[in-house]
């Protein structure tokens, strides 16, 4: 299984979050069923963290994600539920970033694992994400799937 990767688990990641090890965790776990990919956008986002784009680099590296460059379709995609959401919702209540990283994992990935999983689930309802969760007071961390709505035609 491929599963792309959205920059808010590795934000917990970098940043050495309360919730770092369960998006570590994740991470892992996506890696033990396939390989975990990022789009440019994802890598456009985690560059303020860090001094170089090599300090980046290595940082995918150690992570080991590959990256994915977004295909035209999947471009089109996102422009298309831009379109939809600007026409239901009004304008700049989500930005092409989001819509970009769905598009991407929806078209080109078979699961997506983020820690914002609201607009993902409300856009691209056959796209299977994940989500690290942790659960108090131990710290316990486990994987929460959501599988892909039955859409009727």
């Amino acid at each position: 299984m491929k599963t792309a990767v959205d920059s808010s688990v590795l934000f917990d990641i970098v940043k050495g979050a309360p919730v770092a090890a369960a998006a570590q965790a994740a991470l892992e776990a996506a890696h033990a069923q396939g390989s975990a990919c990022v789009c440019a956008v994802v890598v456009a986002g985690l560059d303020r963290y860090f001094t170089t784009a090599q300090d980046l680099r290595d940082f995918l590296a150690d992570c080991q994600l590959d990256h994915d460059p977004i295909d035209m379709a999947s471009v089109m995609e996102a422009a298309r539920l831009m379109r939809e959401h600007a026409s239901n919702q009004g304008p700049r209540q989500r930005v092409a970033p989001d819509f970009l990283i769905g598009a991407h994992a929806s078209q080109q990935a078979d699961a997506l694992l983020t820690t914002d999983a609201g607009v993902f689930r409300e856009y691209f309802k056959a796209l299977t994400v994940f989500t690290p969760c942790v659960r108090s007071p131990n710290w316990q961390i486990t994987i929460k799937p959501t599988q892909p709505q039955n859409i009727k035609p």
